[in-house]
């Protein structure tokens, strides 16, 4: 059992826009030619750093094997294609419905949407934020810490993964994991509205709920 604590009002800018797709499979190191497709067909979303595009993602591992980094990734039915967007503009960003991507010559159908408001809990993951490849997890963190105290955010808990590199306008770039523990509701919204680092638009920098039972009394299932 969990006693659910006292809800606070939403008061996120942003909001999550999931797209229905209908594409099989796609090389890992997808990111860049996607970003490319989605904003060529709304160039508007340039516009706005704030604006970002969750990068797709199949199963990591399975009976026995890991997926290599090297390797294509296969999406199931429920694979989403999610946008990170100001709510003043989800009925803009639903006109991409119905348009079909072309991305590294796998073709990428975009069904109808929902809205997905931010999940209100106390750690955050984010799968990549952008880094010096060379700095120390010390010095990272100590940077991700400096850098979200300018908006009021004073984090305790916080740890990185490893670095890893990928491809963004045909440079090499590199990325690290980072989860942050123990924010309070407020802070947990708005460092989802805020992100971290740069790159957005390229799948950096978007935090995520993570998995843990903290997120279950405010789940919303499709």
């Amino acid at each position: 059992m969990w006693e659910e604590e006292e809800k606070v009002e939403e008061k996120s800018m942003m909001a999550d826009v999931a797209f229905k797709i209908e594409c099989k499979i796609l090389p890992y190191d997808h990111v860049s030619e996607l970003s490319n497709a989605i904003t060529n067909l709304a160039p508007w979303m340039l516009e706005n750093k704030s604006i970002g595009v969750h990068t797709l993602h199949g199963p990591d591992f399975g009976n026995g094997w890991v997926r290599s980094e090297k390797d294509q990734i296969f999406l199931s039915k429920r694979t989403r294609l999610i946008l990170r967007i100001p709510k003043t503009d989800i009925d803009k960003v639903r006109l991409i419905e119905g348009s079909t991507l072309n991305v590294l010559k796998n073709d990428i159908k975009i069904g109808i949407s929902i809205v997905k408001p931010f999940l209100v809990v106390k750690d955050l993951i984010c799968r990549s934020v952008l880094c010096d490849p060379d700095q120390t997890e010390e010095n990272f963190l100590l940077e991700i810490k400096n850098q979200l105290s300018v908006h009021g955010i004073h984090i305790k808990k916080a740890i990185c993964g490893k670095t890893k590199s990928i491809i963004l306008m045909g440079k090499h770039k590199f990325t690290r994991s980072l989860m942050i523990a123990d924010l309070s509701k407020e802070h947990s919204i708005l460092l989802q509205d805020l992100g971290i680092g740069g790159g957005r638009i390229y799948g950096c920098g978007i935090l995520l709920p993570h998995k843990s039972i903290d997120a279950v009394p405010n789940f919303k299932e499709d």
